[in-house]
């Protein structure tokens, strides 16, 4: 089971990167002033570097059998998870102070990238959660 939960945290990390790839090529790094981007670099450059932290414990995990890893892990992928969701929550459209910034980067993600990557990240979650709610 532990495989199968690494098998889609490098789903998801795939499809990430994809959306990151996007984000970098359309100006995300340079958008860094207030208004003019909905995701500032410390959120991104946060859940990117939770994500692999969590990652790189889940595979500690996988290879060393030590549950305090499968802990880490876990609690990496709930930060992650909530960063994740913040970023969601601020890409949607509103009408609020950021909307008349214009184009940002993160307007040229392709809608169903977006929710692969979310519905990818949801299950990782839950199957993180499941193998570590499994040694308790």
């Amino acid at each position: 089971m532990g495989v199968f939960v690494l098998g889609a945290w490098l789903l998801t990390a795939a499809l990430g990167g994809y959306l990151a790839v996007v984000w970098i090529r359309h100006g995300g790094l340079s958008q860094r002033a207030p208004g003019v981007t909905r995701l500032p670099l410390w959120l991104v450059g946060g859940h990117v570097a939770v994500a692999v932290a969590g990652l790189a414990a889940w595979s500690g995990y996988l290879l060393g059998d030590l549950a305090s890893l499968a802990w880490a892990a876990c609690a990496g992928v709930l930060v992650v998870a909530a960063f994740g969701f913040t970023m969601l929550l601020r890409w949607l459209p509103s009408s609020g102070r950021h909307s008349t910034g214009g184009a940002t980067a993160e307007r040229h993600f392709p809608f169903t990238a977006v929710v692969a990557h979310g519905v990818s990240a949801g299950a990782t979650v839950l199957l993180v959660l499941f193998v570590v709610a499994r040694q308790v």
